[in-house]
């Protein structure tokens, strides 16, 4: 069985090559401050565990060329979950965050939102064996450390233990939180935020909550609702506020609609190449709960077992 450190070290190398997409043993070191035996160490065990790949070779500047080393895309599968309103929306990744298959459901009242999840993910499973991490966003206030959605206005919940609910079911790692916190999370990861440590995303999919990212870390306050908007109007004098206050490097605007383009574009100009407005990905929150689980999973009991 691995010790601790161990652990820590190939759970430091996933994050890295996970967050950075693939990366040499050179990046490693430099990334994680690990010595160069151990990272070399933790690649070749993660290489035999089959957990990572060759992803061809560096080019040359004069040296020996590197190997570049990316996740195995086919070790195992993600789900990522939108519960949001009377809408159940999800996707089944790979381990390298490409969507394999979305299913969407409709939640009526003969059916509460729980059994209908818990329906859903058992039909994706019977197809999907060998699904390693489920994570469940939603408009919530939950408390992340404990995992437990402290209140949900639309469900009409309170203190509703979704993560052991999920896990005794289906003997799945599950991690839940605000919806938007998943997609800002991938935002840093594969998209327009990528290589930011301090960033702002604002959705037109996810009005209610802005998510901020410092350090590479969401920025959760109580109950993990930090970012909540009751007026999503933009200014420039607001959106310049926004930046100095948060001392941030971009916010990220995600649109569906031209209207909520041309609203944030025009306020923009006082700070424009600060603010980039892009639109929204299909299954934007659905992949960013898949990708945001499997950081967590890198981490937790499931994966050390």
């Amino acid at each position: 069985m691995l010790d601790q450190l161990k652990i820590k070290n190939l759970t430091n190398i996933l994050l890295c090559i996970f967050s950075n997409r693939s990366a040499t043993k050179t990046d490693l070191v430099n990334e994680t401050g690990l010595s160069n035996s151990t990272v070399s160490s933790s690649v070749n065990s993660l290489y035999k565990l089959n957990l990572l790949l060759h992803g061809g070779m560096e080019d040359s500047i004069g040296g020996r060329r590197s190997v570049i080393y990316k996740l195995n895309k086919d070790y195992g599968q993600f789900i990522g979950v939108d519960l949001y309103k009377d809408q159940l929306h999800i996707v089944v990744t790979d381990c390298q965050n490409t969507v394999l298959q979305v299913y969407q459901y409709l939640l009526t009242k003969d059916v509460s939102a729980i059994n209908l999840l818990a329906s859903g993910l058992e039909e994706i499973l019977a197809a999907y064996p060998n699904v390693l991490g489920i994570g469940i966003g939603l408009d919530a206030q939950i408390n992340a450390k404990e995992q437990i959605v402290v209140r949900s206005e639309y469900y009409n919940w309170h203190n509703v233990h979704l993560k052991e609910v999920i896990e005794r079911q289906f003997q799945i790692f599950t991690y839940i939180d605000h919806r938007v916190n998943g997609a800002a999370v991938r935002e840093g990861i594969f998209g327009n935020a990528y290589g930011l440590q301090d960033y702002m995303c604002i959705y037109e999919s996810s009005k209610e909550k802005a998510a901020l990212i410092q350090d590479k870390n969401i920025c959760r306050g109580q109950y993990n609702y930090t970012g909540q908007m009751r007026n999503t109007d933009p200014s420039p004098e607001s959106l310049s506020s926004l930046i100095s206050f948060f001392d941030i490097a971009a916010i990220c605007i995600g649109y569906l609609t031209p209207e909520y383009k041309e609203k944030w574009v025009q306020v923009s100009n006082c700070c424009a190449s600060r603010v980039i407005c892009c639109l929204e990905e299909s299954n934007l929150i659905e992949k960013g709960m898949a990708a945001i689980a499997q950081k967590e999973w890198f981490q937790s009991i499931y994966f050390m077992l």
